[in-house]
C-alpha cells in the first residue's frame, strides 16, 4: 500500500537515526504534476482568436483539396481521398486523415519521411515581443522580453516557430497538446521526482544548491477533484540517461542555475517523450504553498520535434491540428539557432523552455532504502542501456512507420502506386473490419 509523507518520514527518521549517513543542511522534495511548453498566450480569450503573440490568430486549416490537387492528384481521386465515407485505412487510424495524404511530395514520394520533396507551405509563427524562457545565448539584445518585463534577450525559437499552430496555443495548462500529453503521465506513463539540496542555514537564500530530476516507478496519485495529491512518496529509479541535475542557487526562493549544465535528459509531456538538452537551465520558485514552479530550458533537436509528430501518425495530425506537416519541418529548420560544434557548425538545436508545476511529495533513494536528503547521482547502478524502466510506446507501436500506418498484418494500404480509388476497395474495407 502507498504511503503518505508522514508516515514514510517517521519509520525513514527512525531508520536513520544511527546510520551515520552525511546529509545537506536542508532539503525539499517534490514530483512533477505538470509541465507544458512555455508558450506565451497573447489573446483575450478564446485558442484561434487573435493576440498580441499571433495577431492573425492561429494558422488556417489548410485547403486539403488544393493540397492535394497541386500534388498531382485529379479531382476524383482527390474527392475520394478526403471523402470520409471512403475510410481506406487500417484500423487505428482515424478517420481524419489517412496514409495516402503523406505520399504527395515530387513523384508521389512521402512527405513525411522526405519533407524537403514538398513545397514549403510557409507555417506563419509568433510576431509578439513577449516570452518565456531564458537568455541562453547571453545577448540581451536579441529574443523576447520576460512577460513581467524582468528580463529580455530571451532565447526562445520554439515558441516563435510553433506558437501560433492551433495544437500549442492557449493559456497555461489549456492548450491542446498539453491536456493531452499530461493526462498521460497523470495516468501513470512516467513519473519524474525533483530533488533539491542545500548547504546554507537559509533555504530560501543559498549560494551552494543542487537540484536533480530523477525516473521514478511510482505512478502519480489523485485526490478527490482529479488534482495531483500532495505528500506521497515516490522511489528514484536510477536511468542511465533520464537523471539531469543542475548546480544553482536560491534567491528569496527561486532556485536558479549558477552555469548551464553541459547536457541533460529529461521525460517531456509530448510525442517526442525524451527531451534532451544543451547548455540547461532552471529557474524554479518554492512558494509557501510547498509546490514548486517555473521554467526548465536549454537547446533541444529540432528534427526530433518534427519526427515526434511524425510519429504520432502524419495525416491524423495534420488534419486534427490544422498543418501541413512540411511546414513545421521547414520552419524548425529555418529557425534553429545553435549548434553543438560551434558558430559554423549546423544548427541542429532550437533554443526551448518548458513552464513546470511540481506537488510536494516525498522522495526516497533507489530501493527505498533511505529518505532523499542530497542531489546525487545514481547513474553507476541504473540497468543497462535498452533495459530503462517503464518505456513509453508509441501510440501504436510498431505499426507507425514514416508517419503511416500498417495494419494489424504489416500491409500498407496506399503507396506511390496506388490506384484511387483501388479497384476492389470496398471489399478491403468489409475485410479489414471482419
Amino acid at each position: 500500500m502507498r504511503r503518505t509523507l508522514r508516515q514514510v518520514s517517521c519509520a525513514a527518521a527512525l531508520a536513520l537515526g544511527g546510520a551515520g549517513v552525511a546529509h545537506a543542511e536542508w532539503s525539499r522534495t517534490y514530483v512533477v504534476e505538470w509541465y507544458e511548453a512555455a508558450m506565451y498566450y497573447g489573446a483575450d480569450e478564446g485558442v484561434i482568436d487573435p493576440g498580441t503573440d499571433c495577431p492573425a490568430g492561429t494558422n488556417g486549416e489548410p485547403d486539403w483539396t488544393k493540397v492535394m490537387l497541386e500534388a498531382g492528384y485529379s479531382a476524383q481521386e482527390t474527392r475520394w481521398l478526403l471523402d470520409p465515407t471512403h475510410p481506406f485505412r487500417p484500423e487505428g487510424h482515424s478517420t481524419s486523415g489517412q496514409n495516402q495524404m503523406a505520399f504527395r511530395g515530387k513523384d508521389r514520394a512521402n512527405v513525411y519521411s522526405q519533407p524537403w520533396l514538398a513545397p514549403d507551405p510557409v507555417l506563419t509563427g509568433v510576431s509578439g515581443s513577449i516570452g518565456e524562457g531564458f537568455d541562453l545565448d547571453g545577448d540581451p539584445d536579441n529574443g523576447f522580453t520576460s512577460p513581467d518585463g524582468s528580463m529580455s534577450g530571451i532565447d526562445n525559437q520554439f515558441y516563435r516557430t510553433l506558437g501560433c499552430w492551433l495544437t500549442y496555443r492557449g493559456p497555461h495548462r489549456q492548450s491542446q497538446h498539453a491536456l493531452s500529453k499530461n493526462d498521460e503521465m497523470r495516468e501513470g506513463a512516467w513519473t519524474v521526482a525533483i530533488v533539491v539540496s542545500g548547504e546554507g542555514d537559509d533555504p530560501l537564500n543559498d549560494d551552494n544548491v543542487r537540484i536533480g530530476f530523477y525516473n521514478s516507478e511510482d505512478a502519480l496519485v489523485k485526490d478527490g477533484n482529479g488534482d495531483i495529491a500532495r505528500d506521497y512518496t515516490f522511489v528514484i529509479a536510477p536511468d542511465q540517461r533520464f537523471e539531469a541535475i543542475f548546480d544553482a542557487r536560491t534567491v528569496n526562493g527561486v532556485i536558479e542555475t549558477t552555469r548551464p549544465a553541459d547536457e541533460v535528459w529529461l521525460r517531456e509531456a509530448s510525442y517526442v517523450r525524451e527531451l534532451q538538452l544543451l547548455e540547461a537551465q532552471v529557474r524554479l520558485e518554492m512558494k509557501p504553498d510547498g509546490t514548486l514552479s517555473g521554467h526548465v530550458g536549454g537547446y533541444r533537436p529540432w528534427f526530433d520535434i518534427y519526427k515526434g509528430w511524425i510519429d504520432a501518425r502524419g495525416a491524423v495530425i495534420e488534419k486534427l491540428t490544422w498543418i501541413e506537416l512540411p511546414g513545421v519541418y521547414y520552419a524548425l529548420e529555418r529557425n534553429a539557432d545553435f549548434s553543438p560544434d560551434g558558430a559554423g557548425g549546423e544548427k541542429t538545436h532550437i533554443s526551448f523552455a518548458m513552464r513546470l508545476d511540481a506537488a510536494p511529495a516525498f522522495v526516497m533513494t533507489p530501493g527505498a532504502a533511505e529518505l532523499a536528503t542530497e542531489v546525487v547521482s545514481y547513474k553507476s547502478i541504473a540497468p543497462p542501456p535498452g533495459k530503462r524502466h517503464r518505456a513509453i510506446p508509441g501510440p501504436l507501436g510498431d505499426r507507425v512507420v514514416d508517419g503511416i500506418v500498417l495494419t494489424k498484418d504489416g500491409v500498407l494500404l496506399g503507396g506511390p502506386e496506388a490506384e484511387i480509388p483501388p479497384p476492389e476497395a470496398e471489399s478491403q474495407i468489409a475485410s479489414l473490419r471482419e
